[in-house]
């Protein structure tokens, strides 16, 4: 009897651990995502020697900056389009942001504004939890952001100043101002052609057509971080990015030289070298956690 109440109470405890076991399996953490917020900061200068970049106004003859050939300017308009961000991180982690495009708005599409601070943040919903380490973002809007027809929010064309037409599509990246060795001529949202000292540079298409003025100059920009930031309970960090605005005009594809080059860009096929440019002038500095 001894030997029997034995083996059963054997086997009893065996029956409970192996149940206790598959409880434990069927538990798995849930880990809770969250938001990433992406942050730009338009500056002057590398980042060992850099300096805070404002506006002037229009028409101003101040000029408070200058450029790798001593030629002086500022700028009065500087507006870029920011779309398809893609957060990775080092243990597999991605995330991709949706985009939607619709009459009344527009998912995924982020106009950076230099005159709209509120515009040089925004953030990244519904990020699953993990590590993230790398960012990656399109400077433009692709096709179906111009093939979708009519637009709204940040994609709306009568209140952004930044579409062309539906054959050329959106302008990836303006920037506007003044030189005094401009010879004048151009023309923008902040340019009369009337102006003698104006510099305007478009940067945009979203397709390549052979022996047109088209061009895709959508580009792709990867920036890594120095540290991982982490996304879960709790967790909401902050990327800080920055556009260094000397590096634009003078890049890795081109210099530009006000009185020489071409100070009124309003083509896809004219503004190909400083697209390239525009794209490089893009940088990580730190994060927030």
């Amino acid at each position: 009897m001894k030997t029997y109440s034995l083996y059963f109470f054997l086997f009893a405890a065996a029956l409970f651990a192996f149940t206790g076991c598959d409880d434990d399996d069927d538990i798995s953490p849930v880990l809770e995502g969250g938001t990433f917020e992406v942050e730009f900061e338009n500056v002057f200068g590398p980042q060992d020697n850099q300096r805070s970049f404002s506006l002037s106004d229009v028409g101003s003859t101040d000029y408070g900056f200058t450029n790798s050939m001593g030629q002086d300017y500022n700028i009065t308009f500087l507006r870029y389009y920011i779309s398809e961000v893609v957060l990775e991180g080092p243990d597999g982690e991605r995330f991709e942001d949706p985009m939607s495009v619709s009459a009344t708005g527009a998912e995924g599409y982020y106009l950076i504004s230099a005159d709209d601070p509120s515009s040089m943040t925004f953030d990244l919903e519904n990020v699953p939890a993990g590590r993230y380490n790398k960012i990656s973002f399109l400077l433009g809007v692709d096709s179906t952001g111009v093939q979708e027809g009519a637009a709204g929010g940040s994609l709306d064309p009568a209140t952004s100043g930044m579409f062309w037409s539906w054959n050329a599509g959106y302008v990836a990246f303006k920037i506007e101002g003044q030189s005094a060795a401009s010879a004048g001529g151009a023309s923008g949202n902040t340019i009369e052609n009337t102006n003698d000292k104006g510099i305007v540079f478009h940067l945009g298409g979203w397709k390549d057509i052979d022996g047109t003025a088209f061009r895709n100059n959508n580009q792709r920009v990867t920036l890594e971080f120095d540290t991982n930031a982490s996304v879960g309970a709790g967790l909401e960090p902050t990327a800080h990015l920055e556009l260094d605005v000397d590096a634009v005009f003078n890049g890795p594809e081109t210099t530009i030289d006000f009185a020489n080059s071409n100070v009124n860009v309003h083509r896809p096929v004219d503004g190909a070298d400083m697209a390239v440019n525009a794209a490089a002038a893009f940088r990580y500095d730190h994060i927030h956690q």
